[in-house]
């Protein structure tokens, strides 16, 4: 009976409450949905509320007995670590010491972060325990009239604390969430802090910075220290081994050194002799050169065949320069090109180089012109004349050979016509190649020596001859330069003849034998005085005229051989060559 009474009592008072206080049970109704969602969504936003430095997690609880002052140094030394992370991640690139230093750091600041998640995890244990140890004593004091609602808020606890009835599959559902949650506080519990913070987070936070730079600079020349020791020590313990290898690393040296040298030579060699000396075969060479030769001389009898192929005109005039090349320069100009050429693989070229040099040009010219013509009147009888106008044609050719070291400069860009010059200045190692073209002892073939000639006195009285032989005399001895045209560069025939009429008010230019044939007034020799050119045809292998001098009188000449010199022009090889006198003037 005594043990029924209680349960009597028990269930009369809860029948009591129940029918005494319904509005409770409508409470009761109400708060449960909201302790339901407290294990929901109040869970995750109060794990949200978790702050996470480096690996430790701080939880509300911890961060309210937290000064002010505690919280900024937390936070401006999380923002240090990071910094001082940033900047030594930037260089450590530059120094691998640095780099495994930094790793070093990092490790550290990983176990101490260890160590503070497991002090952390402890809390979290001790604060589980005390919630177990209210629920006890919430259980025992049932009967007070909130004994009900302390028990749900033990179960509330001890359901966030992760021991509730929930499967596998929901906790770590819920772990992913919190951990999302986590991040999302740290972030925003970051930005808090520095806001709350100011300027004093800003500046201890660079020190930090400072500090931790300037520890790993220190440890870095730590470690630089040690390894200089270490190798001064090796090289104080080991010195006979260090000699060793520094014999060998010499000797090596040395060996590498010479073949270098040997390289060097060589290469040198071959560049020099590929710049002085023709490639081609010989008779590539001369075959080539007699190919430009045959297109001049078809351009020469088409220039004569002009009143054949043109009849019908009252009159033919010519404007020809001269029909001539260098054999030395179109040779150095292929050689130039092709190195080792062909006489089939230059056929191309020569034609074009050919079209470049010579331009021939043709035109009629038309006049109007009157005759004089014997009239009789039919009614007088009386003769009387009359001017008569009639058409007078005339059909010009002209023919400009621009040069042949024109055509070739304007072809060859820098390095090639150093190249050029090259093989000019030395003939390209075979100066027996022209000797037919162009005679030994320049276009004065004869291989005479010069003889001494004094002109008369009653010559110099003619101030223009006067003035034109004292230039004339300042030369004589000089050698002969093919293409030459100045002093400084020397003379040939055709060059001497020009710059001596040229200073005396004469304007002839820089033109050829034939050039000078073709300006000039031709006249007989019994017509000739000094101070006249004498012409020669045949010296040579060219086209018209292949050599002119200034005459002197008396049947003597001066003109550009090698040297320049006074000649016979009546010499048994003179004589054979002599073409015509012709007079210039002003």
């Amino acid at each position: 009976m005594n043990k029924k009474q209680p349960k009597l009592k028990f269930e009369e008072d809860k029948e009591r409450t129940a029918t005494r206080s319904p509005p409770k049970k409508e409470k009761m109704e109400q708060t449960q949905p909201r302790k339901k969602l407290k294990l929901d969504a109040d869970k995750a936003a109060e794990k949200a509320q978790h702050l996470r430095f480096g690996k430790a997690e701080i939880t509300p609880d911890e961060a309210s007995r937290m000064t002010k002052a505690q919280k900024r140094e937390m936070y401006a030394s999380a923002i240090a670590r990071s910094a001082a992370h940033r900047e030594v991640d930037q260089y450590e690139d530059d120094n691998v010491g640095t780099q495994a230093l930094n790793e070093g750091l990092k490790t550290e600041e990983s176990a101490a972060d260890f160590s503070k998640s497991r002090y952390s995890r402890k809390l979290k244990k001790k604060a589980k325990l005390q919630a177990k140890k209210k629920l006890r004593a919430t259980k025992s004091s049932a009967h007070e009239p909130d004994k009900v609602q302390n028990a749900g808020e033990a179960n509330v606890i001890h359901s966030d604390s992760g021991e509730g009835g929930s499967n596998w599959l929901s906790r770590w559902r819920q772990k992913q969430d919190v951990r999302k949650s986590y991040y999302a506080a740290a972030r925003s519990g970051g930005t808090a802090a520095q806001t709350a913070g100011g300027q004093k987070i800003t500046s201890s936070g660079a020190s930090a910075t400072k500090s931790g730079v300037e520890q790993v600079i220190d440890k870095g020349k730590s470690a630089v220290s040690t390894a200089v020791n270490g190798i001064a020590n090796f090289a104080k313990s080991n010195a006979h081994v260090l000699v060793i290898v520094g014999v060998f690393l010499l000797l090596l040296l040395l060996v590498m050194s010479a073949f270098s040298s040997c390289s060097i030579l060589f290469s040198g060699t071959t560049q020099v002799s590929g710049q002085t000396i023709y490639t081609a075969e010989d008779r590539d060479i001369r075959g080539a050169e007699t190919d430009y030769k045959k297109l001049e001389k078809e351009l020469d009898k088409k220039i004569k065949r002009t009143p054949t192929d043109h009849p019908g005109y009252d009159e033919y005039r010519y404007h020809l320069d001269a029909i001539e090349h260098d054999p030395w320069q179109l040779t150095s100009f292929l050689t130039t090109l092709y190195d080792d050429y062909t006489r089939s693989e230059v056929q191309a070229k020569l034609k074009e180089t050919f079209a470049k040099q010579y331009k021939l040009t043709t035109w009629v010219e038309v006049q109007t012109r009157y005759r004089t013509v014997v009239m009789i009147d039919i009614f007088t009888g009386i003769p009387y004349t009359v001017q008569v106008p009639y058409e007078y044609r005339i059909f010009h050719t002209k023919l400009v050979n621009k040069g042949l070291e024109v055509v070739i400069r304007e072809e060859l860009n820098n390095d090639q016509w150093k190249r050029y010059e090259i093989f000019q200045d030395t003939l390209g190692g075979r100066p027996y190649l022209f000797n037919g073209g162009l005679p030994p002892g320049g276009s004065d073939g004869s291989g005479a020596p010069g003889i001494d000639y004094q002109v008369p006195a009653e010559a110099l009285t003619d101030d223009e001859f006067a003035a034109i032989y004292k230039e004339a005399q300042k030369y004589v001895g000089t050698p002969y330069v093919w293409g030459g045209s100045t002093p400084e560069t020397g003379f040939d025939c055709s060059g001497y003849v020009c710059w001596v009429y040229n200073q005396n008010g004469y304007d002839v230019g820089r033109t050829t034998a034939n050039g000078l044939w073709n300006k000039s007034q031709h006249i007989s020799e019994a017509e000739a005085k000094p101070g006249d050119l004498v012409f020669f045809e045949g010296t040579y292998d060219t086209p018209g005229k292949s050599h002119v001098g200034i005459y002197l009188g008396n049947g003597i000449m001066v003109s550009a051989g090698d040297p320049i010199k006074y000649a016979n022009i009546h010499s048994s090889y003179w004589q054979k060559y002599l073409s015509g006198f012709g007079r210039l003037s002003k």
